[in-house]
């Protein structure tokens, strides 16, 4: 009996070290920097068939073109834990006292992603585009991807480096995009926003991390316990809770300035439903809320420009003096 006892509690041991290491593996994919996804998990999470590939890269291609012939500043930062993180400004053609920060999303940039809106706050509009690496994210230091939790915190140190780099004076637009639009709600319902931040625009941003993440293990037929094994991992290795750390629904009942939401009304990323729910916990004396019923995951600037365009043009007449 003792020696099969013994051989079950072996076989326990083994089994659990066996589900240890899958949800590591899990945690891995979704938070380590230098971990990439294969690409059929990849398609299956985004719900992505490929087909309009080419065209993205096109457009890409041509955006940071723009943006490198355009001409950018590098800032850099240390942050509370000690990393070095990259800042990038775009001026306009005559001086101005309106700064865009702008905020990238999940495994993208700041380059990468402001691309393809900096031409019109800062060509149209006449404004300076203001955007950063966040962690784990392009020439920014990091190992572990914070999804809004970090990244938030981060940002609110940039804030105060540009009002004393740039005049106290300045005025701020918060702009974020996926995990970017999670970051600036966080930070705008976060209560420490300098008076200088006049309003924020919101794309296609997530509920919480723990929300979006139930989403895609549910289209890969995972068990929501995995999700608390992975948060488990993610809390003793990363450092933050999936759930209370990057609450964006908790953060925008608390917001005090204007918000604008954006979502694409085929989002099967960060599924369209979220933005309902965030529009409608947001306690902002004024909010407004767009939806591009053609545009898939942050793609609403593709589908939408010219209402995306007049929808912050009328958040600029109202609040930007």
């Amino acid at each position: 009996m003792k020696k099969a006892g013994a051989a079950m509690a072996l076989g326990a041991a083994v089994v659990g070290a066996g589900i240890y290491k899958f949800h590591e593996g899990v945690f891995r994919a979704l938070i380590e920097r230098d971990f990439t996804i294969p690409s059929a998990i990849g398609k299956i999470i985004t719900q992505d068939d490929g087909n309009d590939d080419d065209l993205k890269e096109r457009v890409y291609k041509t955006n940071m073109k723009w943006l490198m012939e355009h001409g950018i500043e590098r800032y850099t930062m240390v942050n509370s834990r000690g990393q070095k993180l990259r800042g990038y400004l775009m001026k306009p053609e005559k001086e101005s006292k309106v700064y865009v920060f702008g905020s990238h999303g999940y495994r993208s940039d700041g380059k990468g992603e402001w691309c393809h809106y900096a031409k019109h706050w800062v060509e149209e509009l006449g404004y300076n585009m203001f955007f950063v690496d966040h962690q784990a994210a392009g020439e920014s230091e990091g190992r572990y991807i914070g999804f809004s939790s970090y990244e938030s915190k981060d940002a609110m140190e940039w804030l105060d480096f540009m009002v004393k780099e740039f005049g106290s004076d300045i005025q701020i637009i918060l702009h974020g995009i996926s995990m970017g639009s999670a970051t600036v709600m966080l930070m705008t319902g976060s209560g420490n926003l300098p008076e200088n931040v006049k309003f924020t625009v919101a794309d296609c941003g997530f509920t919480s991390a723990y929300d979006e993440f139930a989403c895609k293990l549910e289209a890969l037929h995972m068990p929501e316990l995995s999700l608390s094994f992975v948060n488990f991992i993610n809390r003793k290795k990363a450092g933050y809770d999936f759930k209370k750390d990057t609450n964006a629904l908790e953060a925008v009942a608390k917001a005090k300035i204007p918000m604008l939401f954006i979502h694409g009304g085929k989002d099967d990323f960060v599924p369209t439903y979220m933005v309902y729910q965030l529009h409608d916990a947001c306690s902002s004396e004024y909010k407004d809320l767009l939806i591009v019923p053609e545009a898939d995951h942050a793609r609403s600037y593709y589908f939408g420009k010219k209402e995306y365009d007049e929808k912050i043009d009328d958040f600029i007449e109202r609040f930007i003096k």
